[in-house]
């Protein structure tokens, strides 16, 4: 594989992206995803990363990057997620970035100022400020039946509400433009909850 150089080559890096923070596992690589429903996502994951390098026509050797939603998300998958892009970054040499789920819905806005909503736990909405890309104010929760005021609130003040679930592709986005920044955040999970809200596994 030819060598990119400068800031080509980060907004044209193999960056494989993981998900594994809530029912559906996802994994992302280039233009291309997949998913799958597994009760467990750290049996699953491997075998499905290998079938997206083999679907992308790459190999280990030519990622530059791999990403991994930080969450919010279940407490179980967000650490099966960075556990692996954490090994296999350390094995590749390349970074391991750790994603909020948050700041990957904001970015599929292309709005200036953004409000990054997730739907959460028994209905509940997660949500985050950003502007420009970058977090604007503490991430929050609410609950079903306030969540309308909140987001109407959030809306006069300015804000575009950028609200649904995301997979591994949505974090792509946001860790090219922190590949082609050098800048790579803390390497540590993103938990809004006390570990008492996770959902039971079926």
């Amino acid at each position: 594989m030819p060598k990119r150089k400068g800031r080509e080559a980060k907004l044209s890096a193999n960056i494989l992206a993981v998900d594994a923070t809530g029912e559906i596992l996802s994994v992302a690589l280039g233009r291309h995803e997949l998913k799958r429903a597994a009760k467990k996502h750290d049996e699953a994951l491997l075998p499905l990363v290998e079938r997206l390098l083999k679907k992308a026509g790459l190999a280990w050797k030519d990622l530059d990057a791999i990403a991994a939603a930080s969450g919010p998300g279940r407490f179980t998958g967000i650490r099966i997620g960075m556990s692996f892009a954490s090994a296999a970054g350390f094995q590749l040499k390349i970074p391991a970035l750790a994603i909020s789920r948050l700041a990957a819905a904001a970015a599929r806005s292309k709005a200036e100022r953004v409000l990054g909503a997730l739907p959460g736990w028994k209905d509940e909405v997660y949500a985050q400020a950003y502007r420009k890309g970058k977090a604007d104010g503490d991430a929050t929760w609410t609950s079903p039946q306030e969540w309308p005021a909140f987001r109407a609130a959030a809306e006069r003040t300015g804000l575009e509400v950028s609200f649904g679930d995301t997979t591994a592709a949505d974090l792509l986005p946001v860790a090219r433009g922190l590949l082609a920044a050098k800048k790579a955040p803390s390497f540590k999970p993103f938990y809004l909850k006390p570990a008492s809200y996770e959902r039971p596994r079926g």
